[in-house]
């Protein structure tokens, strides 16, 4: 059986407390940081630091909040970091991306065109199914997260999502035509 630690127990300097939590946490966030940056070296550079600034910071844990919860706001703060850093480093070295061909603005107003639907779509579904979809989207959390912070099961949480992913699906397919027959 294995050992739950605790915040707690990292704050204390347990080192086999941090060890179990890095090896349950890393390989979610460097899946979830690889899904928002699409980058492998990126992510894998965020779940270290994110790793290192637990570990080195680890006198401000707050003993309350779940450290998973910590861990994946920690990393998330360095993901934006990273990245703003990257897009100073593109910009400083004159690496202006564009292609003007219609094809490119073709498909970037299919692009803003199918966000703006989606939106549409997701405000027509009740508030909680929004919160859940949002929460699994957007903030990356598992079904099991979810449905803690919803004080929901995850069967409900499930539901939640493949009934909007259904939703969202019928609606785009029919968008998605309409857009190629103009």
């Amino acid at each position: 059986m294995c050992q739950r630690y605790t915040v707690a127990d990292i704050k204390e300097g347990n080192e086999k407390a941090f060890a179990s939590v890095y090896e349950e946490y890393k390989d979610k966030l460097y899946f979830l940081l690889l899904g928002r940056t699409k980058s492998a070296y990126l992510a894998q550079e965020v779940v270290q630091k994110t790793f290192v600034k637990v570990w080195t910071h680890r006198d401000t844990l707050n003993p309350v909040i779940n450290i998973d919860v910590q861990i994946f706001r920690i990393a998330r703060s360095l993901m934006i970091d990273e990245l703003r850093k990257l897009a100073a480093e593109k910009k400083r070295m004159g690496v202006v991306e564009t292609d003007a061909s219609e094809d490119s603005v073709n498909n970037q107003y299919q692009a803003r065109e199918t966000r703006i639907k989606i939106e549409q779509i997701l405000s027509t579904i009740p508030e909680q199914g929004r919160l859940v979809f949002r929460l699994s989207r957007e903030e990356g959390m598992t079904y099991n997260e979810i449905a803690q912070q919803l004080s929901i099961s995850p069967k409900t949480v499930e539901y939640h999502i493949s009934r909007i992913l259904s939703v969202l699906r019928k609606a785009l397919i029919l968008f998605l035509l309409m857009l190629t027959n103009y």
